[in-house]
């Protein structure tokens, strides 16, 4: 706990000193931070990069909250050390997540504003093909959307093709997928998934707790406001959040009962967190 309040205090003295980028890294991607996870000691062996490039990948892997200022894992790190060690498959899970989530929590976490921007845009489509045409109004739509939110001018966002890149690295990666290449085109299309993994919905879940400051323990009524919360984050089609809730509450790998889902007749009517997990715990 100790060490986790010290990271936090580190974290808000970096961003008094500067608002973070919009740019999302597109030079990371879940191997690379399958490698920080695991072996964080060994930086930068084994990195296909130049130094130049690998300072620009560190920075980054700070701000994401995997790496703290000494090299060691920061709190995040950590428990995707830990996932990576028991569900491997989940690690594009949490990290999508987290991106998507952090500017909830600290708006200043400019690549997150651009990373849910991006999400939400995607799934508002439903399905999409990921042409050029497509990723440049990507760019153009982060930067309109960037500028108005922060009140700031545009010709100050720095955002382009390689940021958008940046953010499919992750959603290419998750599982069940969103982006599937073409059968005749090899381009990547995005379709909404049916289902997620149970672990996946209780982080999202937790999020939405957090976010609206509600304790464990009670039941919370099933709402439109959490729906939409839940279906966009995780990616789903739309009216299959609530079957994500109800699988979830039943999953059999639980060590304790994290989650309990309350039906009225056939209809999911709340649902109750006993613990709040971050993202990547397990």
């Amino acid at each position: 706990m100790e060490r986790a309040e010290r990271y936090e205090s580190q974290k808000r003295k970096q961003r008094r000193k500067g608002i973070l980028p919009f740019h999302i890294q597109h030079n990371i991607t879940p191997a690379i931070i399958r490698l920080v996870a695991m072996s964080p000691n060994t930086l930068p062996e084994g990195l296909p990069f130049s130094p130049k490039t690998w300072i620009r990948i560190k920075a980054f892997v700070h701000q994401l909250g995997v790496l703290a200022r000494d090299g060691s894992l920061a709190p995040f790190g950590e428990r995707l050390r830990s996932l990576l060690q028991n569900f491997p498959d989940l690690l594009a899970e949490a990290v999508h997540g987290h991106l998507y989530t952090m500017h909830r929590f600290d708006p200043a976490v400019r690549f997150s504003f651009a990373y849910a921007t991006i999400c939400d845009w995607l799934w508002e489509r439903g399905e999409v093909a990921l042409t050029s045409k497509v990723i440049s109004e990507l760019v153009s739509l982060v930067v309109e959307r960037g500028s108005e939110f922060y009140q700031i001018p545009a010709n100050q966002i720095a955002f382009s093709q390689n940021s958008v890149r940046g953010a499919l690295n992750w959603l290419k990666a998750l599982k069940p997928p969103i982006l599937e290449q073409g059968a005749f085109v090899k381009v990547w299309v995005f379709r909404r998934r049916k289902q997620c993994h149970p672990l996946s919905v209780t982080w999202a879940l937790s999020s939405w707790f957090r976010l609206n400051g509600i304790a464990t323990g009670g039941e919370v009524l099933w709402r439109v406001e959490l729906e939409d919360f839940l279906t966009r984050c995780l990616m789903l089609e739309e009216g299959y959040a609530k079957i994500a809730v109800e699988v979830a509450s039943e999953w059999h790998r639980w060590r304790d009962k994290v989650m309990e889902a309350q039906k009225q007749g056939e209809l999911l009517a709340s649902v109750r967190l006993n613990r709040l997990l971050e993202w990547g715990e397990c």
